[in-house]
């Protein structure tokens, strides 16, 4: 007798067939669709339900959705059952938004694991393309390379108007590179100084004619040195400074000499040398200057401090489990700006998300402070955030963007002292400690009830490829991140100098700005690789990473000129109202096609007319990956610098007292320019000032010019 055997049941499965989708918002209608496998004898029905929480877009005004909505999948059907949402075309220019929908409450099958929410991206059609004033522009002049790309490098470029020669840190070709600047805005090569028995290049300055080099040792935990040299390269004098000089300014007087030192540890953190700044007395010139010249301010006034200053928003996180670092080996000086008064200086601490500020008459840190983060979720700081989208889309995401400057700049309005921050971005990597991880990784949890659609967010074409912090964001202390940290505010900053508050933040402006750009948004967040530019390759990363940035004043406005270290190329800012800068100009020299043209800025410096060889502003940009050095001309709307004869002033200047014994001379009015000695040579640069500072000046005549073309004589007893 044989025995009757039940069928084991079918059970459906269904799932969504994607995770993401973009639509253009002028479409009418994006279509979702919902698969079944296994289908049975019997019907199967699905909700899709809009999802609370992670979401940019308005169900009602930005599409049409009754939640949740059921779709039946007949008995027996393999075909696809579509949701079809109806889309609406506003006249907003806006970024990218986003819903979510999710498959719940099956019945007659089950939902697939992992394959239940859906991300769809509203791509708007009416972006705007920023508004570019164009009150100066900037024309390339020439260019200069250094050798080749790879073995050489162009990263700090230093500009001397009394010889009109620039000097270029090559530290991958271990040289000091000395050009000519002529008087079309040409450079001509005139010596390579070989800098390797010192130890290694990281920073130049120069000042009528002493050339000041920041030298790493050879050994880089090890105190470093500066090296000065004359105007064609000849050895001068060698003093010791910190561990890991990177950067090297002279004081607008003239007077001191400030280097940052970084302090970097040795990969496995055996050995970590406290971030240091030394301040080099240079009064007397390099024929006084001694070792005694050299002091040399740490930070071990703040160690034991670590806890509240992580509280108020300062990284403090080097070293390994056993052995960390303390605040002064933690904190590591990456640049350094200037006051104009050159009382005061300005000294980023990128790894640590910092400024400190140091009394130059004291030599004594006055402030630490942090320069907080991007909150992504707020309008106008968007970014593209993935590489593997095919569309820019600049969204706002629930992520901080770190803002870790790199360089600083100073600038005075109104009397008011402002800093200028490119808010580059950057993370440690050793051996020892790794802190970049993707936020697709399986060794960065989300936690569960921050981020409910956690899984959605691990995608690759979400967030899963943004590199992220894992120092950072566990705020209970349970091992999964409670908020996100990303490096870089993909922005530049404007801060008020005294209180360190926030005036303005560039937000997504810079990302605005390239990605519409009629050329370059083609290359949109490509990397500076010297290969063919692959578009958007750096969105996951730090995007644009602006790294250099200076200010320059023409006619009476203050210009922000900020480099963008990856798209390469520079965007122009009017800051004469610090909280609301004004687009001026963007420009850039890559090919779009192959790799070349100017790739890699760092170094910028900007030369005004006075001390310009052309007798027009200059621009010149330090490119550290094509190992180039670019000279822009800037040209001022309406008016051809280069060849206009000097302008009458319209109203006079006068200084007093005059004659004066020393101190602080008054001026009839506020001014930018200079003050020159009988020989031509400025000693001083005027800023939106109207007194002048004469200490350090020899007895003498001197001449106070304003870039309006008014001169005035200030007799020094």
């Amino acid at each position: 007798m044989e025995l009757s055997r039940s069928a084991t049941p079918i059970v459906p499965t269904i799932r969504l067939s994607a995770s993401t989708a973009v639509v253009n918002e002028n479409a009418g209608t994006a279509t979702i669709p919902v698969s079944i496998q296994n289908s049975g004898p019997a019907a199967s029905t699905v909700d899709v339900a809009l999802v609370a929480g992670l979401g940019t877009a308005t169900a009602g005004s930005d599409f049409t959705f009754s939640s949740p909505q059921t779709l039946t999948f007949p008995a027996g059907s393999t075909t696809d059952q579509n949701l079809v949402l109806t889309l609406t075309d506003d006249a907003l220019p806006e970024g990218a938004e986003y819903f979510t929908l999710r498959l719940q409450n099956p019945t007659n099958g089950t939902l697939a694991a992992g394959a239940t929410e859906y991300l769809v991206y509203l791509k708007d059609n009416d972006v705007a393309v920023p508004v570019q004033s164009r009150s100066i522009t900037l024309s390339r002049l020439g260019s200069y390379q250094n050798g080749a790309a790879g073995t050489n490098s162009a990263e700090i470029t230093a500009h001397d108007p009394t010889t009109q020669r620039l000097y270029v840190a090559n530290s991958i070709g271990g040289k000091l590179d000395i050009l000519s600047l002529t008087g079309n805005g040409t450079l001509t090569p005139v010596a390579s100084i070989n800098i390797l028995p010192y130890g290694n290049i990281n920073s130049v300055a120069v000042r009528n004619g002493i050339v000041a080099c920041a030298i790493e040792n050879t050994a880089p935990q090890q105190n470093g040195s500066v090296v000065f040299f004359d105007q064609n390269g000849a050895f001068l004098k060698q003093v010791t400074v910190g561990a890991l000089p990177d950067m090297i300014t002279f004081s607008p007087d003239g007077r001191l000499l400030i280097a940052a030192n970084e302090g970097e540890p040795t990969t496995d953190y055996a050995l970590d040398p406290e971030g240091t700044v030394s301040i080099i007395d240079f009064a007397g010139g390099v024929a006084g200057l001694t070792q005694a010249s050299v002091t040399t301010v740490g930070f071990t006034v703040y160690n034991g401090l670590a806890p509240q200053l992580r509280a108020d928003g300062i990284r403090i996180y080097g070293g390994t489990a056993t052995t960390p670092s303390t605040v002064a080996q933690d904190l590591e000086p990456e640049y350094v700006a200037v006051a104009a008064d050159s009382r005061t200086a300005y000294i980023t601490l990128q790894e640590n998300n910092a400024i400190a500020t140091l009394d130059l008459t004291t030599k004594q840190f006055t402030s630490l402070r942090s320069v907080g983060f991007q909150d992504h979720r707020q309008p106008g700081t968007a970014l593209d955030a993935s590489d593997q989208t095919p569309d820019v889309l600049l969204a706002n995401w629930p992520i901080r963007g770190l803002r870790l400057p790199d360089a600083p700049a100073t600038f005075d309005v109104g009397g008011q002292r402002y800093l200028l921050t490119a808010n580059e971005g950057d993370a440690r990597e050793y051996s020892a400690l790794t802190e970049a991880v993707r936020l697709g990784d399986a060794a960065y949890p989300l936690d569960a009830t921050a981020f409910p659609q956690a899984a959605l967010l691990k995608n690759r074409q979400v967030l899963g490829r943004l590199n992220v912090t894992n120092k950072l964001g566990d705020t209970d202390g349970d091992g999964d991140f409670d908020q996100i940290y990303a490096f870089g505010g993909r922005s530049f900053s404007i801060l008020n100098a005294t209180t360190g508050a926030l005036v303005h933040d560039s937000g997504d402006l810079l990302e605005r700005v390239t990605s519409t750009d009629a050329t370059f948004g083609a290359i949109f967040n490509a990397s500076n690789t010297t290969g063919n530019p692959a578009r958007k390759n750096r969105s996951d990363d730090k995007g644009p990473e602006p790294e250099g940035i200076t200010t320059g004043i023409i006619r009476d406005t203050v210009y922000a000129f900020v480099a963008l270290e990856r798209i390469g190329g520079l965007a122009v800012f009017d800051v004469n109202n610090p909280a609301q800068p004004r687009l001026v100009q963007y420009v850039n020299n890559r090919s779009i096609t192959s790799g070349t043209g100017d790739q890699g800025p760092e170094g910028i410096v900007f030369v005004s007319a006075v001390n310009s060889p052309t007798r027009q502003p200059l621009i010149i940009l330090a490119n550290e990956v094509s190992s180039t050095v670019a000279v822009y001309g800037i040209q001022v709307r309406g008016t051809v610098t280069a060849t206009a004869a000097p302008q009458t002033a319209a109203v006079p200047l006068y200084a007093y007292p005059n004659p004066t014994s020393g101190g602080r001379v008054h001026l009839s009015r506020p001014i930018s320019g200079t003050v020159a000695d009988v020989v031509v040579r400025p000693v001083r640069e005027l800023r939106q000032t109207a007194q002048i500072e004469t200490a350090g000046l020899a007895p003498g005549l001197y001449v106070v010019r304003a870039q309006d073309g008014a001169t005035t004589k200030l007799i020094i007893r």
